[in-house]
């Protein structure tokens, strides 16, 4: 039996899914998401979220890299081989800006570990680097990987640097994990929930 949406919230919706329910809603996230899955039938003890779980000995504490005077590893070809496989032409890259998609938590480790990312960084209002990175250490512990998106910039600009500006996941979605990937990426941009497929970005 379906909950009365209107007497939730005073409005009557069908949303098809998630995301659009958390565009139609007036409730806070949370509750709204609660709420979605409790009108899909899901049972209230089933609909739980857990938690930020301490990490011991995690590399992104380490002071070298938690600094704001971060030094970045000028060894460009390096960096660009860890990213694509393959050194950059970057005579070719226009404006000096290449974008990835395919990037791994287990490639972004080496990013940071080499100092060719700043886990400080962020896109604007995104995650910083390092949220990023312990977001997908946590979920590949639970068997999910997400793969992130970005770009990198010349070594021939001023602004040279790693930048990550999106992630996603796809795969069978539980409740926990949207729970998860809903309070980890707060209000992105641009945001896409599917049964089978998550996405945040950030301008």
């Amino acid at each position: 039996m379906q909950l009365d949406c209107q007497a939730m919230t005073g409005t009557i919706y069908n949303c098809p899914n998630l995301s659009e329910c958390l565009d139609n809603s007036p409730l806070n996230r949370r509750e709204a998401i609660r709420l979605y899955f409790l009108n899909q039938g899901i049972k209230p003890e089933d609909i739980r979220i857990n938690g930020r779980p301490s990490q011991d000995n995690n590399f992104l504490d380490s002071p070298c890299l938690s600094s704001s005077s971060f030094t970045y590893n000028f060894d460009s070809e390096t960096r660009d081989r860890i990213i694509f496989g393959t050194p950059i032409a970057w005579e070719d890259a226009m404006g000096g800006v290449q974008r990835f998609h395919d990037l791994t938590r287990e490639k972004l480790q080496q990013l940071i570990s080499h100092g060719f990312a700043n886990p400080a960084d962020s896109q604007n209002f995104s995650p910083t680097i390092g949220d990023f990175f312990e977001f997908a250490q946590r979920q590949g512990n639970k068997g999910f990987e997400f793969i992130l998106e970005g770009y990198v910039i010349s070594p021939e600009r001023r602004d040279y640097r790693v930048s990550i500006d999106s992630l996603f996941y796809r795969g069978i979605c539980s409740t926990e994990l949207i729970f998860d990937f809903q309070e980890f990426v707060n209000e992105p941009d641009e945001l896409e929930i599917e049964p089978n497929y998550l996405r945040a970005w950030w301008d």
